[in-house]
C-alpha cells in the first residue's frame, strides 16, 4: 500500500467538512481548519506518547539542570569562580540536551502535517483560494493550498494551546503521563 492509496482511502472522510458550508470559500476555510485541527490533536497525542516513553530520560534531564543550577548558585555564593564555571558548563550541557529533546518532541507533534499537505495537493493543487483583494506584499489575488493550510494550522494550534492550557484535568493528566511539572497558572483540581 503506497501513500496515494492511503490518501485515497481517507479522502471521503477528509473532504466531507469542505462540503458543509457554502459558498465554496467558506467551506474551504472550514474544511482546512478542521484538517488542521486533526493534525494538531494527532500531533499532540503523538508527542505526549513519545514523552511518556521517554519520561525517565526527561526527568533525568530536568534533574540534571536543577542540580547543576543549585550547585552553581552555591558556588556563586561562596565566591568560587572556578567551581561556578565548571558546574555552570555542565548545567548548560543539561539544558542543551533538554532543549534538543523539546525540539524533537515538537517535530513529533507536527508529523501529520506532511500527510495533510499531500492530501491537499491531490485535491487543491490546481484550485488556489481566491482573495477578495490583492495585497502589495503578496503579489497576487490567490493563495496556494500550502499557504492557506499553514496559516490555518498556526491559528488552530494557538487556539488549541489556549483552550487546552486552561483545562486543568488535561494539564494534570499530561503532567502525570509525561512526568513533567504542571504548567504555571493551572490547578490540579
Amino acid at each position: 500500500m503506497d501513500l496515494q492509496s492511503v490518501l485515497h482511502f481517507f479522502d471521503p472522510w477528509l473532504i466531507e467538512p469542505y462540503r458543509w458550508m457554502s459558498p465554496a470559500i467558506a467551506g474551504y476555510l472550514l474544511g482546512t481548519a478542521i484538517l488542521a485541527g486533526y493534525c494538531v490533536i494527532i500531533g499532540d497525542l503523538s508527542a505526549t506518547l513519545v514523552a511518556f516513553f521517554n519520561r525517565g530520560y526527561l526527568a533525568k534531564l530536568r534533574h540534571g539542570m536543577e542540580h547543576h543550577h543549585k550547585l552553581s548558585e552555591e558556588a556563586l555564593k561562596r565566591g568560587d569562580k572556578e567551581s561556578y564555571k565548571a558546574v555552570n558548563r555542565q548545567g548548560l550541557d543539561s539544558f542543551g540536551y533538554s532543549f534538543s529533546m523539546g525540539a524533537a518532541l515538537f517535530c513529533v507533534s507536527i508529523w501529520p502535517m506532511p500527510f495533510a499537505l499531500a492530501w491537499m495537493n491531490l485535491r487543491f493543487a490546481d484550485a488556489p483560494l481566491p482573495l477578495p483583494a490583492g495585497f502589495p506584499f503578496w503579489g497576487g489575488k490567490e493563495v496556494h493550498y500550502f499557504t492557506s493550510f499553514l496559516l490555518c494550522y498556526i491559528l488552530v494550534r494557538i487556539i488549541y494551546s489556549q483552550i487546552m492550557g486552561r483545562i486543568s484535568w488535561y494539564n494534570t493528566w499530561k503532567s502525570k503521563v509525561t512526568g513533567s511539572y504542571p504548567q504555571p497558572g493551572t490547578t490540579d483540581s
